[in-house]
């Protein structure tokens, strides 16, 4: 009987110990989603031009517009220079900065001076100047989706049907972000990196495996907002 009774009490405690010890295997997603809002230091301190023109749009009336317009202005340029895309025609310093000082940027310091008005937004820049080239050539991805971006960031109008996901992975495995819904999009983001894309505004549901984790997710995607993932301790 007592044989019975402690072969019986160690079955249980082996199952109890297993079970126990896959859920310590188990992981868990850490996700954190915010809106997109760009600070006058990562506007000084980036070269991504994202962050500056969304930092110009975000704050028309600021004291160093100018510093700032003029530093988007540089890294364009050393963008399209000709040593990085011998196959791509480089813009010109006029033309970029035509681009960047255009009547979009102007009209938010016309907003901020005048919000009185209600004027009807206009969709009126382009910026796939951008990607200029000569007729043998073709513009890059990255001159493409940077153009696309510009575009996206500098337009007031609110009937805009797109908006941008910025993925942050904080983990140290590389990620496949799936985007599906009315439309279905990829994005790979490094390990401890970030990426972002352009999607047309709706309702979708995002999954990904972040290391051994299983990430999934419902999102109304009305605007611009950052994910950053990473697995739970």
């Amino acid at each position: 009987m007592k044989k019975l009774f402690l072969i019986l009490f160690l079955s249980i405690f082996c199952l109890g110990f297993s079970q126990k010890k896959k859920k310590a295997k188990t992981k868990v997603v850490a996700e954190k989603e915010t809106v997109i809002i760009y600070t006058e230091t990562e506007a000084e301190t980036s070269n991504e031009p994202r962050i500056i023109a969304g930092f110009l749009k975000q704050n028309p009336g600021h004291a160093r517009t100018d510093f700032f317009k003029k530093r988007l202005i540089t890294i364009i340029m050393a963008d399209n220079s000709p040593e990085a895309k011998p196959t791509i025609k480089p813009l010109s310093k006029d033309k970029i900065e035509k681009i960047v000082s255009n009547s979009e940027l102007n009209k938010g310091k016309e907003m901020a001076a005048n919000t009185g008005s209600a004027a009807k937004p206009e969709r009126n820049v382009s910026y796939a100047s951008l990607g200029s080239t000569s007729k043998k050539a073709e513009p890059s991805d990255k001159a493409k989706k940077t153009a696309n971006m510009l575009t996206h960031i500098f337009n007031h109008d609110p009937s805009d049907k797109e908006a941008y996901i910025s993925i942050k992975n904080k983990s140290n495995c590389r990620l496949i972000v799936k985007i599906s819904g009315k439309k279905y999009y990829n994005i790979d983001v490094p390990a401890k990196g970030q990426n972002f894309i352009l999607i047309e505004k709706g309702e979708y549901v995002l999954t990904t495996m972040v290391c051994d984790a299983k990430y999934s997710s419902l999102k109304k995607i009305h605007r611009d907002i950052e994910i950053q993932l990473d697995v739970a301790e």
